[in-house]
């Protein structure tokens, strides 16, 4: 395959999110994509264009959580809002910080049993 249907493989792969959709889109066999994917060079191209995308993504979210923490914090101090959407505004809040406390805990385990070796 040319490097021009090369990268027409990879921005449907990305685009698409499965070998067949990307097939599909491009009017091309399941089987071809497949063979792109065996091999090592184009693999790599492949993945490094999804880190890309999902370090983008990553970057967009954290850009957000500042809103949507303060978003949270508004509606459950809002008096005058029901109180059974107060209460969903706070239960938000302590799930999603108890994932964040738990996934840092994690990644500093993780840290210290890499270190160890």
């Amino acid at each position: 395959m040319a490097r021009t249907s090369d990268e027409r493989i990879l921005a449907a792969l990305i685009s698409c999110g499965s070998i067949r959709a990307a097939a599909e889109r491009l009017g091309v066999s399941q089987k071809r994509i497949s063979e792109r994917l065996k091999d090592p060079d184009f693999r790599e191209r492949y993945e490094a264009k999804k880190n890309e995308l999902l370090q983008s993504t990553v970057s967009e979210m954290v850009i957000m959580l500042t809103t949507a923490v303060n978003t949270l914090a508004a509606v459950m101090n809002d008096s005058a809002a029901a109180g059974s959407v107060r209460v969903q505004a706070a239960d938000a809040m302590l799930r999603h910080g108890l994932r964040y406390l738990e996934a840092g805990d994690f990644e500093r385990r993780l840290r210290e049993l890499e270190e160890r070796k």
